[in-house]
């Protein structure tokens, strides 16, 4: 007597699947991992962007336009910034004007550690200070 055809999955290809479900799984949360680390990165990023700002609109309020560097931290955050001011140079042509005002470089450097090592922000702007 011959026995029915019997219908379902062999072993090995229970095996194949698993395998090639492992594969798409572990894709799949290694890339779910890189968004929230890259998320992450950019929070951080835009928060020191925050910071350079606040520190340039300071200069001329705050922070007085003179040549020199001032720095501090963020309070409760692992974000330092300094700001570096350095009069700029006329040429002999704008020498002949009568300026009452000395155009200074403002460059903001903030800098903090991060998962990956040191990270840093830079700005930089043109401020008039009273003509020494």
């Amino acid at each position: 007597m011959l026995l029915p055809a019997q219908r379902g999955f062999t072993l090995m290809e229970i095996m194949v699947a698993f395998v090639m479900m492992g594969l798409v799984v572990g894709t799949l949360l290694q890339l779910f991992g890189s968004n929230m680390r890259s998320a992450a990165l950019a929070d951080e990023y835009s928060f020191a962007v925050q910071v350079a700002e606040s520190r340039l609109q300071a200069v001329g309020t705050e922070i007085p336009v003179e040549q020199g560097s001032v720095s501090g931290t963020e309070e409760g955050t692992p974000y330092r910034w300094s700001v570096d001011m350095e009069p700029v140079e006329l040429d002999e042509k704008q020498e002949d004007f009568s300026l009452s005002v000395q155009p200074y470089q403002v460059n903001v450097q903030v800098l903090w550690t991060s998962e990956n090592g040191q990270r840093e922000f830079n700005l930089s702007s043109l401020r008039f200070g009273e003509l020494k």
